[in-house]
């Protein structure tokens, strides 16, 4: 395969105020036969007040002065401002200038000393390539166009077509998404025009590939479509796949192997109960872990797993005695089965996870939150109460862990850090309906659910699902024996109520804002069908009502 054509950074060395002037930074006067998507890496040499860093301060005009569309940001990860090139890429043969104004300014307060500028031009010449493409990822060139869209209409099933010989358009395949513009996270958008950010996934995942242009890239996750930029997209076409992400079954459970494209490396984790219609020995594929296919792409079935979509708001049947002992059984567990496992080793008595059961079930009592659910989660984040953040400083959950700018924020107790978990995110931010990352109090995916804020990994919301299908098959399996009624509203907007009516003046006390919200259903079958009961979600939590033609109940098998 066509190897990505790493574009070489220019770094800039500026000096901020009364220490070096303009003349001494490092690069020439002008910078020719730059690629049309070139990214410029700003690197001074005081710290930058970022607050400081915007598209005011500093920008790139063409030759006829027009402010280009770069977005410019400042990486906290490295410290460099970085100029990523605007939609759709600078434009052949043409002449930019960087500005760099004295609205830049150090920590300190104190402005760059006088603007600087840098002129570059664009190669010319610059040609979309219609290339045939061989299971081997060898391309050879067919024909050359000048623009995408006439390349893209005349390209078959076993060619794609190249953009200074990288792939970016092709019939079918698969995204490996790739670091871009000092962060590790690719953006997904919810429309074409990459203008509003709905999710992010790390580098080095999975998409399913549905289309492309000049500007963006059409994908798949989750069950739904996004878009994400170019620079994000190293494109697999179909043939050259040999590898890549899918389900199996072994003994009754279901796992989730996910493949690296990047090392050519499985990862699996068993996500929970298998659905009746899958076999072992057969791969299955799905974007959302519910919805099945097999290699041909025909849907095989569908189910989805139970703790994956239980809400939050839903309360567990296991007592404080039975998570502690629950908790102490998994920690003898780690420490047998590895032996030689610095992290696991004397788990039983250093873990941060000791009991907790009656801490975490006064906060399923008080603040409405599922005590499985606080665990589940803290075994997942912290390594079963025994990472370095938890035993160091009392983070059991991640909290102000960020991908590119990581936090080591300490909590005075384990107690506290719970309380902050609940108070400033689950119950500020995440479950209540019309909160600021409200997408459902289920942990989800990337789709619906906290996963879609709250995680990078597009299969956090899975995986603590399975963490809490293990932990239920480990006490008795009580909830799988009993489990709640849960439906998936089915339009973009739906109206909860006091009552069972929508009659004129019937006050409304939420809205689920978008598709595919799980409740919890009480009652189906009140006297005033077809309208149904259900677990508010907003407090005091009482009991209200939604329209049952508006629900979905899922299909557990």
């Amino acid at each position: 395969m066509t190897k990505l054509l790493t574009t070489t950074i220019i770094v800039f060395l500026l000096t901020f105020a009364m220490t070096l002037s303009t003349k001494a930074a490092t690069w020439e006067d002008h910078s020719p036969d730059q690629n049309p998507d070139k990214p410029w890496t700003i690197t001074f040499n005081k710290p930058v007040n970022k607050n400081t860093v915007n598209e005011k301060s500093i920008y790139i005009t063409d030759s006829k002065r027009v402010t280009q569309n770069n977005e410019i940001t400042y990486s906290d990860s490295d410290q460099k401002v970085h100029i990523a090139p605007p939609v759709g890429n600078y434009r052949s043969g043409e002449t930019y200038t960087l500005h760099i104004t004295q609205a830049v300014h150090n920590t300190d307060g104190k402005p760059l000393k006088a603007p600087v500028t840098k002129t570059f031009s664009i190669k010319a010449d610059i040609t979309y390539d219609l290339a045939s493409v061989q299971a081997n990822g060898t391309t050879t060139i067919v024909e050359k166009f000048p623009s995408f869209e006439a390349a893209a209409s005349r390209m078959n099933s076993n060619q794609v077509v190249l953009f200074q010989n990288k792939i970016v358009h092709m019939p079918k395949g698969f995204i490996s998404t790739v670091a871009y513009g000092g962060s590790s996270l690719t953006i997904l958008y919810a429309y074409e025009n990459l203008t509003r950010q709905e999710t992010y996934v790390p580098a080095d995942t999975e998409l399913v590939y549905v289309d492309s242009t000049a500007t963006s890239v059409k994908v798949e996750l989750a069950g739904r479509n996004f878009y994400i930029k170019p620079q994000n997209a190293t494109l697999l076409p179909s043939q050259t796949v040999t590898d890549r992400t899918h389900y199996k079954v072994l003994k009754d459970s279901l796992y989730h192997l996910i493949y690296s494209h990047k090392t050519k490396t499985f990862a699996s984790y068993e996500m929970g109960a298998a659905p009746r219609f899958m076999q072992e020995g057969v791969k299955y594929y799905s974007t959302d872990g519910s919805h099945f296919h097999n290699e041909t792409g025909a849907l095989i079935g569908t189910a989805h797993q139970y703790f994956q979509y239980l809400p939050m708001r839903s309360m567990t049947r296991y007592t404080a005695e039975e998570l502690d002992a629950y908790i102490m059984k998994q920690l003898r567990s780690l420490e047998e089965y590895y032996p030689n496992s610095t992290i696991y080793k004397d788990a039983t008595t250093r873990s941060k996870l000791i009991g907790l059961g009656t801490e975490i079930k006064r906060i399923e009592r008080e603040s409405h939150v599922n005590a499985m659910h606080i665990l589940a989660l803290a075994q997942h984040e912290s390594q079963y109460g025994l990472s370095e953040r938890a035993l160091d400083n009392n983070n059991l959950f991640g909290l102000y862990v960020r991908d590119d700018n990581p936090s080591n924020q300490v909590f005075a107790s384990v107690s506290e850090n719970i309380q902050e978990l609940v108070d400033a995110f689950l119950n500020k931010n995440y479950l209540p309906p019309g909160a600021a990352y409200a997408n459902g109090t289920n942990f989800g995916n990337k789709a619906i659910g906290m996963n879609v804020k709250y995680a990078s990994d597009p299969y956090w919301g899975s995986k603590i699902g399975g963490h809490l299908y293990r932990m239920d098959r480990s006490m008795g399996s009580k909830e799988m024996a009993n489990q709640l009624k849960i439906g998936l509203t089915n339009p973009s907007s739906l109206n909860v109520r006091p009552i069972p009516s929508s009659a004129p003046g019937t006050p409304i006390i939420y809205k689920y804002k978008k598709m595919g919200m799980p409740l919890i259903i009480l009652e189906d079958q009140i006297t005033e069908k077809p309208w149904i009961k259900i677990r508010s979600d907003k407090a005091p939590y009482d009991a209200l009502y939604v329209h049952g033609d508006l629900v979905d109940p899922l299909e557990w098998q």
